[in-house]
Parts: C-alpha cells; sequence; structure tokens
C-alpha cells in the first residue's frame, strides 16, 4: 500500500505534442508516454540523407520541459506498431512517420542488411536515447538490428545464437550493452540537464551536468558518412566507450563515420 509505480500512455501521434500532454499529469493522470514525436525527429535527423542534428537539437530542447517538470516520457526507436528500426536506419522506408499496414507487414521484401551504415546509424539513434533523460523502451531485437516489415512481420523470433548474426548486428549490440553500462554507472545522463555546445548538419556536441556527486559527461556525434571534427571542451576525460576507459584530452577530436564519443569529465 502507498507505493508508488510508473502508469504510461500510449497516444499514436507523431506530430499532436498538446494531445500527449493532455493526458499526462503525475498528480492526478499519466506519468508520461511514448514519445512519438521524439521517434519520429530522431529517425528524420539521423537516418535521412538531409537529416540536420542542428534542427534536432533545437526541438530537443523545446521536448525537454514540454510536458512538464515530473513527467517520465518513454523515449524509442521502435516498437510492435511500426516496421523494423534497421529499415529506416538503411533508408529502405523514407518516411519517419509510417506505420504498419498489409503492404509492409505481409511482405517478403524486408531483409537482413549485409553493410554495416546501417546497422552505425542506428547504433546513434540508441546513443542519443540512452544519454538523455526519459525512460528508454528498446524492442526486442532492435538492439541487433533485426528485419521486420510492419506487424505481424515485425515479430519475427529473436535469434540467439551468434553464428546467426552478421558482424555489424554483433557490433550494434556491443554498442547498446557499453551505452546501457554507461547509463546505469552515471546517472547524469538520465537525470541531468543538456547544454548543447556545437551542432551542425552532421555533428552535436552535448554535455549532460547537474546531479549532485556526479561528473559531467560529454557526449559527441557524427551521422556523416566521413570523419567530421568537433571541440571538445578543456580538460581531462574518461572516455567511457574505450575498453578499460582511457584518460583522453579536450580539444580537436575527428569523429569517425556515424559514430559517438561519451566522455566523462575527471
Amino acid at each position: 500500500m502507498g507505493s508508488r509505480f510508473y502508469l504510461v500512455g500510449e497516444t499514436f501521434d507523431y506530430d499532436g505534442r498538446e494531445v500527449l500532454r493532455s493526458f499526462v499529469d503525475p498528480n492526478t493522470a499519466l506519468d508520461g508516454q511514448f514519445d512519438f514525436p521524439f521517434k519520429a525527429r530522431l529517425c528524420e535527423a539521423l537516418f535521412t540523407p538531409g537529416g540536420r542534428l542542428d534542427g534536432f537539437a533545437g526541438w530537443m530542447q523545446t521536448n525537454d520541459t514540454f510536458y512538464g517538470e515530473r513527467s517520465l516520457m518513454s523515449t524509442f526507436i521502435g516498437n510492435h506498431d511500426i516496421p523494423r528500426a534497421i529499415h529506416f536506419a538503411s533508408r529502405q522506408i523514407t518516411d519517419c512517420r509510417q506505420g504498419s499496414n498489409t503492404g509492409n507487414g505481409w511482405s517478403m521484401d524486408y531483409r537482413q542488411p549485409t553493410d554495416a551504415a546501417p546497422y552505425e546509424r542506428l547504433g546513434l539513434a540508441f546513443a542519443v536515447m540512452l544519454t538523455n533523460p526519459g525512460v528508454p523502451l528498446i524492442y526486442y531485437g532492435d538492439e541487433i538490428g533485426l528485419a521486420g516489415g510492419g506487424d505481424p512481420d515485425n515479430r519475427r523470433s529473436m535469434p540467439w545464437s551468434d553464428s546467426a548474426l552478421n558482424p555489424a548486428q554483433i557490433a550494434l549490440r556491443a554498442r547498446v550493452s557499453t551505452l546501457s553500462r554507461i547509463r546505469a554507472e552515471n546517472p547524469v545522463v538520465a537525470r541531468g540537464a543538456r547544454t548543447t555546445l556545437s551542432s551542425s548538419q552532421d555533428t552535436w556536441v552535448y554535455r549532460m551536468s547537474g546531479c549532485t556527486g556526479g561528473r559531467d559527461v560529454i557526449v559527441a556525434i557524427n551521422r556523416a558518412d566521413d570523419g567530421r571534427m568537433v571541440t571538445m571542451p578543456a580538460g581531462m576525460y574518461t572516455d567511457l566507450m574505450a575498453t578499460g576507459g582511457a584518460t583522453v584530452m579536450g580539444g580537436a577530436v575527428t569523429l569517425p563515420p556515424r559514430s559517438v564519443l561519451v566522455w566523462r569529465a575527471q
């Protein structure tokens, strides 16, 4: 008796933030909703050829407090109502608002991509989701970029053996695992405040700060298909994405294609 629980709603609306917000009130209604507007704009920013991270950074700034100070929105990239995320990342599906329909749910057209680029783009989406506030939802299989069209094709059996996966799938799963560990060990990325340090069409560098006793975390993302240079704040950092947590220095850094850095201040 008297225990608190999280009550989340699902209002399938990519553009009606006001509609979603009308059901959110932690005192009397929902604690939050599945953030469909976040999903659409993250997809457009990272997966479409003309996507813009600077525009997405600005939109995120408006979204941080849109649903109320105590709301807990659930962020996601894929779910059971839409085609599998890997086909948005591969650009086979170009409409980031596409849902399930008879044309994509009962089709053999959605095969497992073999090249690395779609999985790396999907990894960037996970990086944004797992280094920002919210309650992240990972639909089973998206951590390996499982293929599938709309419902029911998005409910394929989970391949449990690595022998059934291609190298890009294994690399994506490792990236999601690392990002999940970073989130668990650094509460600032889930509960802190985000400050954009720089942004362009292809890059976004932001600082997560504000948790008592926690060190700031800097995230840098490059969505481009070639390297991009960004400037990290001066100081010494621990590279949280590197095995063993190497010490690195701030300054000019070249981000490889479709890559993310996550650094914690020392």
